[in-house]
């Protein structure tokens, strides 16, 4: 039996709701509200200035949103005037639509879809960010777009240079000598050369944005102390010290060793049928930053360990048994880094440094109280 929508203009702050679904957009939100009679209650366009107005006099209620950009700002304010808020990924809301409202998506109906899935014991909400976290994601992800933007405009560059004759070998790198190249290459007409010049310079201003955000990133991981802890593992520096800290939350909330990589998309995808079970590709879960990262970082790890010059006598076995076993390279840095990642864990919740020496021993093995 469906349940009658009762539209309104705006929300009836004497009425206590039992949950709260709100779909945000970038100047307002639709809006579905379930009263304690049972009565769903919702309005298509509700200005964001109404909706804090009337959260600040509601009953301590429960939010329900999807995660976005406004998502994190709007949480940290809810929680303060003592609402409960839940963060619903959009497939959970995707199926509910495609389930009970025939696959319709309007605001209204995925407004609805949250306020009743608030109510699912058994979903697993999404961590919203606090402002200290908020702080290291947006700082980190400036500088994966400063990264992109360099990398595309350096590549640009080289091409339009190689169609006029001008070939700039890897090894060409300073901005300056890229200049006097163009400059002086004869077959570019003069218009080409000054727009040529001015991409070297805004590459050039690029790259000092760049290396002055890796540095306020670094000076950040100096003075905490979770950053700290998570750059005695090899292979984690401080960038990816800082996104970590941007995106782990609460560390005891993963129960399992397993459930830390998984929540990175760092763990196979499982394939079953009947008796039989297959393991597919990563499921690329979770934050596609943080992911790139650990990669990176694993890689250097694969690397080291195959120069013999990884102080984990454990890991380094690990890694050389696997590259007899002629695993793929992509496979066994994927590997590594869920590894890595299970150490992250390990080291946080016991808040001790990285022990080479201890690191991959079974605990009975151990001294009492290492």
């Amino acid at each position: 039996m469906s349940v009658r929508r009762i539209l309104a203009k705006t929300i009836d702050t004497d009425l206590e709701y039992e949950a709260i679904g709100i779909d945000l957009a970038k100047n307002c939100v639709s809006v579905a509200l379930l009263t304690t009679d049972g009565e769903v209650v919702c309005i298509d366009r509700l200005d964001y200035s109404e909706l804090e107005k009337s959260a600040q006099v509601l009953c301590p209620t429960t939010f329900a949103m999807e995660p976005c950009t406004e998502m994190n700002y709007l949480v940290q304010k809810l929680e303060a005037w003592g609402h409960r808020c839940l963060v619903i990924g959009g497939k959970n809301v995707q199926n509910y639509v495609e389930n009970h409202y025939s696959g319709q998506k309007t605001d209204l109906n995925d407004a609805q879809a949250l306020a009743f899935l608030a109510q699912d014991t058994q979903l697993r909400p999404i961590k919203a960010k606090d402002m200290e976290q908020q702080k290291y994601a947006s700082l980190t992800t400036l500088r994966e777009q400063y990264i992109k933007q360099y990398r595309q405009t350096i590549v640009s560059l080289k091409g339009i240079c190689q169609s006029w004759g001008l070939n700039i070998s890897k090894g060409i790198s300073g901005k300056a000598r890229l200049k006097d190249l163009i400059e002086n290459h004869a077959a570019f007409p003069e218009e080409l050369k000054e727009s040529l010049v001015d991409m070297v310079t805004h590459a050039q201003t690029t790259q000092k944005a760049l290396n002055k955000i890796t540095k306020t990133l670094e000076e950040l991981a100096k003075n905490d102390k979770l950053c700290q802890l998570i750059q005695t593992i090899p292979g984690l520096g401080p960038v990816c010290s800082c996104r970590l800290r941007a995106t782990i939350g609460d560390i005891k909330r993963f129960k399992n060793p397993k459930d830390f990589p998984a929540y990175y998309g760092l763990v196979p995808r499982s394939i079953a049928t009947g008796h039989n079970e297959k393991k597919g590709r990563i499921t690329h879960r979770g934050d596609k930053t943080m992911r790139s990262l650990m990669v990176q970082g694993a890689g250097s790890v694969v690397n080291m360990a195959t120069k013999g010059k990884l102080k984990s006598k454990q890991l380094t076995k690990w890694i050389l048994k696997k590259q007899k076993e002629k695993m793929p390279w992509g496979k066994l840095v994927c590997a590594v880094a869920a590894k890595l990642l299970r150490i992250v864990r390990a080291v946080l919740i016991s808040s001790k440094p990285y022990n080479p020496k201890i690191a991959g021993v079974a605990k009975c093995s151990l001294p009492k109280g290492t």
